[in-house]
């Protein structure tokens, strides 16, 4: 990736022209494409799109794209256009569940045979055999799950400028965390006077982006349980293999954030309000330390350094529990899903669903499908892909809406997508702050836990146990041996071993728990 990006755009339209000649002789292929919305506040490509053109000139496809309905309404399409024999030959799929009954009622073809054809693709995106487990049924691999580049950026952010000013160090464990969250809320570290400030913000928050934030509180909270060694759902122990919350140290790490409510340093409103609630707090300065991503941090930034002109912000490793241990979470390494009829196949479909495919991913194909109308939608400063903010979202996003066929996550499309910003007189590379996060997270791969299919009951199993820590944190209930022992023997009225039991059953039958 460190050749200019400049470069390798005209390699690409130039190398097009030998492509045209050598296609023009043979016949079109139609290949219908159907994706869910990139840009869900735009319109879909208009019928003069020059990607229409291009890929029929130099790839010898008549594409055809349609956008899928949002939400459950796509998931229903599908169904609709399997049950009538009438699937894409190219289409996403956001339903685990719906990909499985796809491939058990014969509608998906095997792609294993397609990946040699698409050497830079396959070799950058579909090489990961954990992942691939996700997608293989009797040896055979039945999709193309591409990785996710945009998750594990969550983290804690603390106020350096409220340490310096009450002479703290950077917390590094939970005896130091709780102490400096402490200082925040009890000596008026903003300088105001009053009384309004806290240590932690954070809410019940179970809005991912491919965090995995397990039963209970959240992943705003799964810090705390990453410190205790309990993160996550389930303890992946084939030896002993159950849920988390059946570990002695997955109470202790609930008293730990009983501690914190109980000293007042966490936002009284932390279990009503939603996620929108924190993020006007943490930017109106109200808390020193708070649990955000990357990018809702971007995105709130202006406003942040507005109210607060002299502020600074660092991110946090996870802080470190008694044995040493830390991590931020759990996390899912499995993105976007493609799926091929086999409908496509049978028609002979399959090389020109892999050329399109490598197309769109580097190149001419990259950069059309990414980042749409060169010097309209963006521009290459220093070859680095940036966006013009001059045109309406609405109208660059219909020139984008294909972009996660071509979006990998290479070092200059972060740059891109995630630039320097200088605001207050502070500069935050927002893309390196991306890759700190992911890095000194300590983020446990836990993939697998796709493979584990909802309960019948699994609304009033989740509640129960959100409802019970919830009561336990706020003081309604004592943590005590007495009541934490009913707690996990009310597990059976949910029928939570059921749950337990078809849990291992799933991973050790995908091969991720041996």
């Amino acid at each position: 990736m460190r050749k200019s990006f400049r470069l390798l755009f005209s390699l690409a339209l130039s190398s097009g022209l030998a492509a045209s000649w050598a296609l023009a002789q043979v016949s079109l292929t139609d290949l219908s494409v159907a994706l869910y919305a990139a840009n869900p506040e735009a319109p879909a490509p208009p019928a003069n799109w020059d990607v229409y053109r291009i890929v029929r000139e130099k790839l010898g496809i008549n594409l055809k794209f349609t956008m899928l309905p949002t939400g459950a309404d796509g998931d229903n399409r599908l169904g609709a256009l399997a049950a009538a024999n009438d699937l894409p030959d190219l289409f996403e799929v956001r339903s685990l569940a719906l990909f499985d009954r796809l491939v058990q009622q014969g509608q998906l073809a095997p792609v294993n045979s397609l990946l040699p054809q698409m050497p830079g693709r396959a070799n950058d995106r579909y090489n990961d055999a954990k992942r691939n487990l996700l997608v293989t049924n009797n040896g055979q691999i039945y999709g193309f799950l591409e990785p996710v580049t945009l998750s594990r950026q969550y983290g804690i952010w603390v106020r350096k400028d409220w340490l310096d000013k009450l002479g703290l160090k950077t917390p590094t464990t939970l005896e130091e965390f709780f102490e400096v969250a402490k200082a925040f809320t009890e000596r008026d570290p903003d300088g105001n006077g009053r009384n309004d400030t806290f240590g932690f913000g954070g809410v019940i928050d179970f809005d991912t982006a491919g965090i995995l934030p397990g039963l209970g509180l959240g992943n705003h909270f799964q810090w705390v349980y990453g410190a205790y060694g309990v993160a996550g759902t389930w303890n992946y122990n084939p030896r002993a293999f159950a849920a988390n919350l059946r570990e002695a140290n997955f109470r202790k790490a609930t008293e730990y954030i009983r501690r914190l409510v109980e000293a007042k340093v966490i936002d009284p409103d932390w279990a009503t309000m939603r996620r929108a609630d924190l993020r006007t707090r943490w930017q109106q300065g109200r808390y020193g330390m708070f649990f955000e991503s990357v990018g809702g941090l971007q995105a709130g930034l202006q406003n942040f350094h507005a109210n607060n002109p002299n502020a600074e912000l660092l991110l946090l490793p996870p802080p470190k529990g008694p044995e040493g241990k830390s991590s931020m979470g759990t996390y899912s390494s499995a993105g976007w899903l493609y799926a091929v009829s086999k409908r496509a196949i049978d028609s002979g479909k399959g090389a020109a669903i892999a050329r399109f495919l490598e197309w769109a991913h580097r190149g001419e194909g990259y950069f059309l499908l990414g980042w749409g109308r060169y010097r309209t939608d963006y521009t290459l400063p220093n070859n680095v892909p940036t966006i013009n903010t001059q045109v309406p979202i609405n109208v660059r996003g219909s020139y984008t809406q294909m972009r996660w066929l071509a979006f990998n996550g290479n070092p200059l499309e972060m740059r891109g997508r995630y630039p320097e910003i200088n605001v207050g007189g502070r500069k935050y590379v927002m893309h390196q702050l991306m890759a700190q996060a992911q890095r000194q997270g300590n983020w446990i791969d836990r993939t697998g836990d796709l493979v584990v299919k909802a309960a019948s009951n699994q609304a009033d199993l989740e509640r129960y146990v959100s409802e019970n820590l919830v009561q336990f944190v706020l003081g309604q209930r004592p943590i005590n041996d007495a009541n934490w022992s009913q707690f996990l023997s009310g597990l059976r009225n949910v029928r939570f071993e059921q749950y337990e039991a078809a849990a291992e059953k799933a991973l050790k039958d995908s091969g991720y728990l041996r």
